[in-house]
This record gives structure tokens, sequence and C-alpha cells, in this order.
């Protein structure tokens, strides 16, 4: 009555039960190299940044938080910083 062929949705084939995906923009790090955090298109790589970079950087956030908060110290209580802050705002 029925033969295999007629019925496509009880196929075996091992290729229709495999799904792959092709089109992701973003491809997880492979277990090669850990410090790998995302493969970008084009074969940009985000690494992981070292110990000697996260400390520079750090410094200079910090620093230049630091540096912001001592000029608008400055800039309250003293008249002439503030004079010369407005007037170069001016030109």
């Amino acid at each position: 009555m029925g033969s295999k062929a007629s019925n496509p949705k009880k196929t075996n084939d091992k290729s229709s039960k495999t799904v792959k995906v092709k089109n992701s923009k973003f491809k997880k790090s492979s277990p090669k190299d850990p410090d790998i955090l995302v493969n970008l298109p084009a074969g940009l790589k985000y690494k992981v940044p070292g110990k000697r970079q996260r400390v520079i950087i750090g410094s200079i956030v910090i620093g230049l938080n630091v540096l912001l908060v001592i000029s608008v110290l400055v800039y309250f209580y003293s008249p002439s910083f503030q004079d010369f802050i407005y007037n170069f705002g001016r030109s």
C-alpha cells in the first residue's frame, strides 16, 4: 500500500537530523584558545586584556577622575579660576 518514498516525513537521513548555524554574526571562542572572547567577522578577534593593560587603563581612568574632582573643587573655591573658565568658554 504505502511505500517509504511516498512519505517524506519518515526519512532516516542523517543530514536531515543535523542542524547547522552558518549565519551567526559572532562565534564563540574555540577551546583551543581560551583568551579569545569573541570572534568577529573579517577575522577580528577580541581577546582578554592582559594584567599590564588592565592596570594601565585603570590608572588612566582613576587619574582622570581625580583630576576632574580637583578641577571642580578649584572652580568652586577660586574666583580667579572661575573667571578663567568663564572667559575661556566665551571665546
